[in-house]
């Protein structure tokens, strides 16, 4: 049996990826900077790292540009994502977890989320910036109740 996972976008944001799950950022190794994002409790390492890449992601990323996308294991959630919060429409995309290896993307689950209730597994791009068409299993409409 397939392990699923679940990744949510606005149709807004689909339409800016041309329909592709896409990594906002270029960077599979991530280094961690001496900021105020970066928490000194042992979960980021010295040095450049994959897992580093993953928990950039899982907090606001964007000074470390990490190549990774979320997904969750719960679709719920994902539905969350799609529409914003119940603020707009989008789409849940389903991803086959068993062939991301053979692609060339890690996918990184750690123990201690930064947010546990989103149920978060991170998946770090290191060969391509986008996950590929052939791993996802489904694309669905999700719609908000405001509209």
């Amino acid at each position: 049996m397939s392990k699923l996972l679940y990744r949510g976008v606005c149709k807004r944001m689909d339409v800016q990826n041309q329909g592709r799950i896409v990594a906002k950022g270029s960077t599979s190794q991530v280094t961690a900077k001496q900021d105020k994002q970066i928490k000194y409790d042992g979960r980021f390492t010295y040095g450049p790292s994959e897992n580093n890449t993953a928990r950039a992601q899982q907090i606001d990323g964007s000074p470390y540009d990490p190549s990774a996308v979320s997904t969750s294991t719960s679709e719920d959630v994902a539905k969350h994502f799609a529409t914003s919060g119940n603020a707009e429409d989008g789409f849940v995309y389903v991803i086959d977890a068993n062939k991301l290896e053979e692609a060339g993307i890690m996918l990184i689950e750690f123990p201690d989320l930064e947010h546990p209730n989103e149920k978060e597994v991170t998946l770090v791009l290191s060969v391509q910036n986008s996950i590929p068409a052939d791993l996802i299993v489904r694309k669905y409409d999700v719609k908000s109740d405001w509209q």
